[in-house]
């Protein structure tokens, strides 16, 4: 079950990762900090990380300690790469509800089929605020998802602030990442017709996103994170930085998470005593 409710918050994370930074080849340096926090018998402690992302008009790549995902949009394909394990997970871009049944285990396919995302809500043209040496204005947005699966219902709200003290026209790199997300939650998941609306603001966000502060509830446990963008470049990007690293296998999500079936007399001994010995880390722990 941890597992599972994991899988969920990750996808949380995916869904919140492409609302928030529709805009690159420009290179973005973010700076993290997630404050300690508890979960039912368990103390996190704060991180602080350092992130990087590259966009450019037809690809996309963001770099984390434990998790990268690349987009190519010409290839239509999207990779989640889990860097400790130096695996990459593939998935086609154009994605809806019944391929992505076809590409998961059943029990994570069920899970995902019975998310619903709902009371959303966006505020445009808040306050204006000074990040760094940026002049920036406010959004709000703020979410429920219900998670009939795991009886869960995790609610999130942000702030952020975008400018357009940039010395470039974003919107250009913007496209291809804007619509993967528009089709990945309207698609995927069931969004009710108010929040579909009220997404749709989005769209009228201008300037560039470059600090963002963000609330959790889950579990009975408030989760804070901030971010600030320390470098927003328009720049070459190095070689090979849109590609999944050569030293990396493609993983199989149905044995990764111990989900695929055996008949018993195939089972080793060794899977039998560990059954979570062929899972991946980050779904591990």
């Amino acid at each position: 079950m941890k597992k599972l409710i994991l899988i969920v918050i990750f996808v949380l994370v995916l869904i919140l990762f492409f609302s928030l930074f529709l805009s690159a080849d420009v290179y973005v340096k973010v700076v993290e900090r997630t404050e300690a926090f508890e979960m039912p018998g368990k103390r996190i402690p704060e991180k602080v990380e350092i992130k990087e992302q590259w966009l450019a008009k037809d690809k996309f790549a963001y770099f984390s300690k434990d998790l990268s995902i690349i987009v190519d949009y010409k290839k239509e394909k999207l990779y989640f790469i889990i860097n400790k394990h130096k695996k990459y997970y593939e998935f086609p871009i154009n994605i809806d509800m019944a391929k992505l049944q076809e590409l998961l285990p059943p029990k994570v396919a069920e899970i995902i089929s019975s998310i619903k995302i709902t009371d959303v809500k966006v505020n445009l043209g808040g306050q204006k605020k000074k990040v760094a040496n940026w002049d920036c204005r406010e959004t709000e947005f703020e979410m429920v998802i219900m998670v009939q699966a795991l009886n869960i219902m995790p609610k999130y709200k942000t702030k952020f602030w975008t400018t357009k003290d940039i010395p470039f026209d974003h919107k250009d790199y913007s496209r291809g990442i804007s619509e993967f997300y528009e089709r990945f939650v309207f698609r995927v998941l069931n969004v009710d017709e108010n929040s579909k609306k009220e997404i749709k603001k989005m769209d009228k966000i201008e300037g560039f996103h470059v600090a963002s502060e963000v609330i959790v509830n889950m579990f009975g446990t408030e989760i804070k994170v901030e971010s600030q963008a320390l470098e927003v470049t328009e720049k070459p990007a190095p070689a090979g930085i849109y590609s999944v690293p050569k030293d990396y296998t493609k993983g199989n999500l149905n044995v990764d998470l111990g989900l695929q079936k055996k008949s018993p007399e195939k089972k080793s001994p060794a899977l039998k005593e560990n059954p979570d010995k062929n899972t991946i880390g980050f779904l591990k722990n």
